[in-house]
């Protein structure tokens, strides 16, 4: 299971290691070395890394590759790359700086609009989801898009309020009624032990790096502490959503790493296994150790799947993991039937 969400995020760990060696190589003391070609070179090779490469693995990562995302990945590449290389080294490059800086300006002037829409709808999209019957996961994002135009930034505001919404104010929600994922499985278990070596881990990182490094030592804590939140974020969710089939539609919810809605007349047939060739997406959660699913539901045409951080993925097959698999089975296609 570990494997299959690292292999799901592959373009995105690629990218954070090499970002994480540009930041960290101009920190070792053989850079002061350097002749005057090699260091250009060496800032040629890091502005590559931040401008091109990153940007590339980060669009492969969420799928949609546009000029205008090339664009501003390119630019936020180039204003990383400013501040991890020391002013000296950089500043042959600074009107490729200047430029960068001028055109995250105008989106962020553009962001900030959006921003200000946003806030100004909040309190009747707030008021919209009280009245729905749908689950919060689901129905906040839906509401948010209508009323607000939907891009990546309204997708990732939508995202973090789930979570700080999940961590600290849930806690009263009574769990509805529905198919458990996880209650046959490890995940507690597996959550409490990533909980405890993330929280100690960053206390290490934090001690070893706040003299060396203290940009990274507190980026690491921030991050740390962002990631304990977002796990009891997920066991929230995962708890508050399970596996639910209402008004014709099947609800699937792997807490608040990917859900998905799916109408049961784009159901096209329920397998008890699938051919090894077919692309399956896994919808298990962290500790589940079944090595196939319970049963595997094929679609009539694609499927969006809502991954973390406004990300998205398509797919035919979708593999169900359940506490009580044949029950789940059975009033799906009672569903389909129905219809």
């Amino acid at each position: 299971m570990v494997f299959q969400r690292v292999f799901d995020y592959k373009w995105l760990l690629i990218a954070c290691i090499i970002l994480l060696g540009n930041m960290i190589v101009y920190q070792l003391s053989f850079v002061s070395t350097l002749s005057d070609e090699q260091a250009r070179g060496m800032v040629i090779g890091s502005l590559i890394d931040c401008a091109v490469v990153a940007p590339a693995l980060l669009l492969l990562q969420k799928g949609k590759w546009t000029v205008q995302n090339f664009i501003v990945f390119i630019a936020a590449g180039i204003l990383f790359a400013r501040l991890v290389i020391p002013n000296g080294l950089m500043e042959p490059f600074r009107y490729l700086t200047l430029s960068a800086i001028a055109v995250e300006a105008g989106l962020v002037l553009i962001e900030l609009f959006i921003l200000f829409i946003f806030i100004k709808y909040l309190p009747s999209i707030i008021q919209a989801v009280k009245l729905e019957q749908e689950q919060l996961i689901f129905a906040f994002p839906r509401i948010v898009a209508e009323k607000v135009k939907d891009n990546i930034l309204v997708r990732v505001l939508c995202s973090e309020m789930l979570v700080f919404y999940y961590a600290f104010c849930s806690w009263k929600k009574k769990q509805p009624t529905g198919f458990s994922v996880y209650k046959n499985t490890m995940y507690v278990p597996v959550l409490v032990m990533i909980f405890h070596a993330a929280l100690f881990e960053g206390i290490a990182f934090h001690w070893f790096f706040h003299d060396r490094l203290p940009i990274l030592a507190w980026g690491h804590t921030v991050l740390s502490l962002y990631g304990l939140v977002f796990l009891l974020a997920d066991f929230r969710a995962l708890t508050l959503n399970p596996v639910r089939i209402e008004n014709g539609n099947l609800y699937l919810s792997n807490g608040l790493l990917k859900q998905t809605k799916i109408d049961v007349t784009n159901i096209a047939h329920l397998h008890k296994s699938i051919e090894e060739d077919k692309s399956v997406y896994h919808f298990k959660v962290l500790g589940n150790t079944d090595e196939q699913p319970a049963f595997v539901i094929e679609l009539k045409q694609l499927q969006t799947i809502q991954l973390v951080v406004g990300f998205e993925k398509k797919a035919k097959y979708l593999g169900v993991y359940a506490d009580a698999p044949a029950l789940l089975r059975s009033e799906i296609e009672l569903a389909i039937l129905a219809k």
